[in-house]
């Protein structure tokens, strides 16, 4: 049984563990820590000031549990209009950033430009910037409940994401997202990434 709802700052550190444990191994994620170690150390605390400075106070973030409540899988949604986030917020966040980026905030920076210059600006539209399941719990569901739930609480709008795996590329073709263009990361072993959209319900 696959239970979904919206997460609320009490959430935080579980989510944050969930999408570090996630995202452990993600091309985007290995080109800012290079090394598996300072990734793994690093992760927890960076999704955990992601969360609490841009993306939980607009209340996009969903969670999914299993029959124990245990949080199982996390989508980190941004509402229409909310993914750009102003300058204030970003610096706000910088004394809990900073700490897990280190000497890979320039890394940071360059890779949140690149993906910046290649978001669509029209029209209004979800944007999905994380979805991870816990390990344990992968190949359960959780993740595709959560897709669902965003198609039917919002149907009428578009929702935009950035694939940074080859291989699932085609899990998110199943729920109506196409590849609207490719693109490689700046740095490191220039990963591509893949842009997907996914066009709103027509009535």
């Amino acid at each position: 049984m696959h239970t979904t709802r919206v997460a609320t700052p009490a959430d935080l550190n579980s989510c944050a563990t969930v999408l570090a444990q996630a995202f452990a191994d993600d091309p985007l994620m290995s080109t800012i820590w290079p090394d598996p170690v300072r990734r793994k150390a690093a992760l927890p605390g960076y999704f955990a000031a992601s969360l609490r400075h841009f993306h939980l106070p607009a209340g996009g973030v969903q969670l999914a549990t299993d029959r124990e409540d245990r949080i199982c899988a996390v989508a980190v949604w941004d509402p229409p209009g909310a993914w750009d986030q102003p300058i204030t917020r970003t610096l706000r966040a910088l004394s809990d950033l900073l700490p897990a980026l280190r000497t890979r905030t320039a890394a940071a920076i360059a890779i949140r430009r690149a993906l910046d210059e290649r978001h669509p600006r029209e029209p209004e539209h979800w944007y999905l910037a994380n979805l991870g399941t816990a390990p344990t719990h992968r190949g359960q569901g959780y993740a595709a409940a959560l897709l669902a739930d965003r198609a039917e609480t919002a149907p009428d709008r578009g929702q935009y994401l950035v694939c940074t795996k080859q291989e699932n590329v085609a899990y998110y073709e199943r729920f109506g997202f196409k590849v609207t263009g490719e693109f490689q990361l700046p740095l490191g072993a220039h990963p591509t990434m893949w842009a997907m959209w996914r066009n709103p319900a027509l009535g």
